[in-house]
């Protein structure tokens, strides 16, 4: 800014907590702490700013640090403008917001985002503000209840309020971070997935009418298939539900609802349709799944420059993280328990229902399933009994939306190992049920957590453009190594 500009400061005013209908998602907490793309709404806005405005932010989470800024605005005088925010504001078109605060120290009116309730508010002067400063100490300028109708309105970005149920599921859509590969475009009615592998949407596109009616309920159903020379997409009905994935990583299930919601999740694993195959059929399905594909997933990631730095670090840290050393010893624990995962049929497989592709509405217990491993004929449909059920498992006991959302810290330790230590709070009653779940269905926990192990090792190389999830992933892995091995 020069000297014929207004100098401008950003208000971020996170004192609200999330209301009665917001914390079924997201639990109690401030609305700039709540996770969204891997970062938190506070460090995505702050991110996003010119670095002018970064320098001019003042956050307000307490009335202290409403009493500062008085102070503040008080050794300033009235030749200061205000950009007040509430950190309910839900904001997409960052790139847009960042050109509006940019031409604030232009500005020559008041303006806010809407007549009532507005989340954002700009004031020409401070002196507006401080006259009534008195409300404003009591709650933020989103709660107040008188219109603003002589103020001019924002037109130019649009602007959700996350404490609507409406707008924050609108807003939050598409939350939990997509694979490399893969895109998804999020319109009012519909999304559009879209990937560089098209025999993969193929596949999911056509395995909707190829599974059984009663498998049907649960999915999402997709259809307007298209394809280019580089990629195929498909559309899907957009539902206003959270993923459980979001649920999940902001501890908004409390045991109650968490009982609620697994018991629908292993009612549909167990009411699958199921077809009778002999368990060396079984056992076969079972080999292509734990062990072929993770050989053949170790094999594209041990021959790339980015596979190797990761092998090295771990080896630098400790030996015995190596990665062919963790190949062995899940390989020695599937030859102790593969008797174990022989069964006399096969099951309809989702092939991919972790949380983050769960839908989920706590209040109505409505469950969806999206993004299903896909078919291309009836003999695709069928799959391994244990294999959905370890997607959950990793979900739950292997903290992997916390990884995969980038909720964690590697460190090392005074003797050099890397640990791992992810943002997960209040999680271990709720791991708990779902092992007692487990137990009551008859299901071996070692069994689940096997096939688990395979599934973080198989992953590696589709999240190489991470390594540092990748390496969580390793850790995680030989962490339920350990406890199998230990177990007597």
């Amino acid at each position: 800014m020069n000297s014929s500009t207004n100098r401008v400061i950003i208000v971020y005013d996170n004192r609200d907590l999330t209301n009665s209908d917001i914390a079924p998602f997201v639990g109690t907490r401030r609305y700039g702490e709540i996770i969204y793309q891997r970062q938190t709404l506070k460090r995505k806005l702050i991110d996003a700013l010119p670095l002018w405005a970064q320098k001019e932010i003042v956050y307000l989470e307490n009335n202290d640090d409403v009493q500062v800024l008085r102070a503040k605005l008080e050794g300033i005088g009235n030749d200061v403008s205000l950009f007040v925010m509430s950190s309910a504001a839900g904001i997409i078109n960052l790139d847009g917001f960042a050109q509006l605060i940019e031409r604030l120290p232009y500005a020559e009116e008041d303006f806010t985002d809407r007549r009532y309730k507005p989340l954002v508010c700009f004031f020409k002067s401070s002196k507006k503000l401080l006259d009534a400063w008195q409300q404003f100490l009591v709650a933020p300028i989103h709660t107040w209840t008188d219109p603003w109708l002589d103020v001019e309105q924002l037109s130019s970005v649009d602007i959700f309020d996350l404490s609507t149920i409406q707008d924050f599921l609108m807003f939050i859509s598409g939350a939990t971070e997509a694979r490399h590969f893969n895109a998804m475009s999020i319109g009012t009615y519909f999304y559009t997935k879209t990937s560089t592998d098209k025999q993969k949407i193929a596949a999911e596109y056509t395995f909707f009418n190829l599974v059984p009616e009663s498998m049907q309920v649960w999915l999402v159903q997709p259809f307007d298939f298209k394809q280019t020379v580089d990629s195929a997409s498909y559309k899907m009905m957009r539902y206003y539900l959270a993923d459980a994935a979001l649920q999940w990583v902001h501890s908004a299930f409390t045991p109650e609802s968490f009982e609620r919601f697994i018991e629908r999740v292993l009612f549909f694993i167990n009411e699958r349709p199921k077809k009778p195959c002999a368990a060396k059929d079984s056992l076969a399905c079972a080999d292509a799944l734990y062990l072929e594909k993770l050989d053949k997933r170790f094999g594209e990631l041990i021959n790339t420059a980015e596979g190797k730095k990761v092998d090295a670090l771990l080896s630098g840290a400790n030996p015995a993280l190596n990665l062919a050393n963790q190949i062995t010893r899940l390989k020695t624990l599937y030859t102790k328990y593969r008797p174990a995962f022989a069964a006399e049929y096969l099951v309809v497989g989702h092939g991919d229902p972790c949380f983050s592709n769960t839908l989920y509405d706590q209040q109505r217990s409505i469950l969806k399933f999206i993004d299903p491993k896909g078919a291309v004929n009836e003999a695709d449909i069928w799959t391994h009994h244990l294999y959905d059920l370890a997607k959950i498992s990793h979900s739950v006991m292997g903290n992997y939306d916390f990884i995969n959302n980038g909720l964690f810290e590697l460190t090392l330790d005074n003797e050099n190992n890397i640990q791992l230590a992810t943002h997960a709070k209040n999680h271990a009653p709720l791991k708990a049920i779902f092992l007692n779940h487990l137990k009551r269905y008859g299901y071996d926990w070692r069994h689940v957590r096997l096939a688990e192990a395979t599934l973080f090792l198989s992953m590696l190389p589709l999240h190489i453009d991470h390594p540092k999830k990748v390496v969580a992933f390793v850790l995680t892995a030989a962490e339920i190594l350990d406890e199998i091995e230990n177990d007597k």
